[in-house]
């Protein structure tokens, strides 16, 4: 029997790159979607999860498998991979190039780049579950679709793009290869997993990187992700995140969503994200009632002139509606905002975090804006490094971070602000939301 083993690669550091991204444990979705498709083709699997267990690389026995697929971006980290490349060539040292495929955002948008690098035989560009499967049952790199490879000469060649996910025919996650209690996020709870309603995005934001997913926005049934939301909280799962780029996209789907879990007894803590202007009282109400206690928004900049230059296409009066409508029926906030975007002057920087402070979300997640090959911003500029970390404006990497710093102790150590914590909803989380604020301020 053909044996795979599937590999999600830990970064070293609980924060890594130039910017410190926080490389938190998520369960690897896109990986458990692999392995679901690949017993369903009859191919024996296992998983290797090195984010959650580091040791679990030295574990690895390579002479065990035909084929070893490394993500070196799963599902939740297809919008904001990390780039420290260095790490790449520590953590494949020792895997069997011959055996080796690899997959997500990097080789997807440098593909020549990661094979010469590392001298994998394959890669796989976009959405990896197909062509894991694909390749598993006989494909060949560079000739099945989804996947590349270099020829004999050293020249990149390609196979024909995949067909994007059939979201309906998908079968549930192998949640039995995770281990629930080895994932957490601070703000929702321990025992995490991640889930999906939907996967695509309609919008084209400046800054966004859409490479891994299909433009086109697909669905899953209601009934599909109850089920799968059963099938993990037998195994351990406490808690969920929807990794949807836009999870209130479409209203009649999570009423419908909502209604299956209430009727199916199966109501439980949850956390999604979304644009603010997607989003009502009653659907937010609906929402609360079958247990999302979390809801995070794109909000990107405090600066109206800023926020048109990056077409979010969204008004600060639909982000502060957002907020307060959410407030209302009782759920925590948490926005996303960049600082260090293209032509952002210092000052419109700091009208982001007077804007947080106006708008009070439960908690304001300060970002440096990455130049992300594959993003329109990218586009617009010429760059000598492939992964560039920052663009080019009035404060260089080092300040940028440093300032991101500052508006996260400004924002979330003000008096006025911890008493409202301690008082409002969520109030539980406080003590492991300390422990994330240390662990941030420590970089």
């Amino acid at each position: 029997m053909t044996r795979v083993l599937l590999v999600n690669p830990e970064w070293g550091a609980l924060f890594s790159g130039k910017v410190k991204r926080y490389n938190r444990a998520f369960v690897p979705l896109d990986l458990l979607n692999g392995a679901a498709m690949l017993r369903q083709a009859g191919i024996a699997v296992e998983l290797a999860d090195c984010r959650a267990d580091p040791s679990a690389r030295d574990r690895i026995r390579h002479d065990s498998y035909d084929h070893c697929f490394v993500a070196l971006s799963p599902l939740d980290r297809w919008q904001c991979p990390n780039t420290d490349l260095d790490h790449v060539d520590r953590f494949l040292a020792g895997f069997p190039r011959d055996k080796l495929i690899l997959s997500g955002a990097q080789v997807t948008l440098r593909p020549e780049l990661l094979l010469q690098r590392t001298g994998a035989a394959g890669a796989i560009l976009g959405e990896p579950e197909p062509a894991i499967v694909a390749l598993a049952t006989g494909g060949v790199p560079g000739e099945a679709p989804g996947t590349a490879a270099l020829d004999a000469a050293g020249e990149l060649v390609r196979g024909p793009d995949a067909t994007p996910m059939d979201m309906p025919s998908m079968p549930a996650p192998a949640f039995d290869l995770v281990n629930f209690s080895q994932y957490r996020y601070e703000v929702l709870g321990t025992h995490m997993g991640l889930l999906e309603l939907t996967r695509g995005c309609p919008w084209s934001c400046k800054f966004c990187l859409l490479t891994m997913y299909s433009k086109k926005y697909r669905r899953k049934t209601p009934q599909q992700v109850v089920d799968e939301v059963r099938a993990a909280r037998r195994l351990g799962m406490r808690c969920a995140y929807f990794q949807d780029l836009e999870f209130t996209l479409d209203h009649e789907l999570v009423h419908g969503f909502c209604d299956a879990l209430l009727s199916a007894g199966e109501v439980f803590p949850w956390a999604c994200q979304t644009r603010p202007d997607t989003v009502n009282a009653q659907l937010l109400a609906h929402m609360r009632a079958a247990g999302c206690e979390l809801i995070h928004y794109g909000v990107e900049s405090g600066a109206e002139r800023v926020v048109k230059l990056t077409d979010k296409r969204q008004t600060l009066a639909a982000v502060e509606d957002g907020v307060a409508a959410a407030r209302e029926v009782g759920m925590r906030t948490l926005v996303y905002l960049l600082i260090g975007l293209p032509g952002e002057t210092r000052d419109e920087m700091e009208q982001t975090l007077r804007f947080a402070r106006r708008i009070a979300p439960t908690y304001a997640s300060f970002h440096v804006a990455t130049p992300y090959p594959g993003t329109r911003f990218h586009a617009e500029h010429d760059w000598d490094d492939p992964f560039p970390e920052v663009f080019d404006g009035p404060l260089d990497a080092d300040e940028l971070r440093a300032l991101a710093k500052r508006f996260t102790i400004d924002y979330h150590l003000r008096p006025g602000y911890l008493w409202t914590r301690l008082r409002g909803p969520g109030r539980g989380h406080a003590i492991r939301e300390v422990g994330l604020l240390a662990n941030y301020l420590r970089v």
